[in-house]
């Protein structure tokens, strides 16, 4: 297992407001990921089983409509299909740059959900919001978010 730096960690928005305990518990359940350009890291209709968060590289996320946007913000996330229901991925992420990741397994993050429920709220509090923001980017191009 690869270290986590706890530092990078709290300045990654979706886990600032984790204390040091929680922290641990979360890099325990993080893999650095290394992703080249053109890869697939999503693909739409597959069972969601992984999470990511960017720490570097730009992504395409496009949906069967043809809408499409890019992520390339530090901290951004992939995958939030893995945490919340149907629990299939609603869209096909590629890589446009080579770039770095974090990885979170969705029954690692079960597993966590169960030992805490303080910690999983304070983490899907934070996807909530991204969800929110990105179904009414959907909705606003087309009016449907598949």
């Amino acid at each position: 297992m690869q270290h986590i730096d706890m530092k990078l960690l709290k300045s990654i928005d979706l886990f600032k407001d984790l204390e040091g305990g929680e922290l641990g518990q979360i890099a325990s359940i993080l893999t650095p990921v290394r992703v080249t350009e053109g890869e697939t890291i999503m693909r739409r209709g597959a069972p969601a089983q992984t999470f990511y968060v960017v720490l570097s590289g730009n992504y395409m996320v496009y949906f069967k409509g043809g809408q499409a946007f890019t992520l390339h913000k530090f901290g951004d996330v992939l995958g939030w299909s893995t945490v919340v229901t149907p629990f299939y991925y609603r869209a096909t992420t590629i890589a446009l740059t080579s770039g770095d990741l974090l990885s979170m397994s969705r029954l690692e993050f079960l597993r966590l959900v169960q030992k805490n429920a303080v910690l999983s709220g304070k983490i899907m509090k934070k996807i909530n919001e991204v969800v929110e923001k990105r179904l009414y980017f959907l909705k606003t191009v087309s009016g449907d978010p598949d």
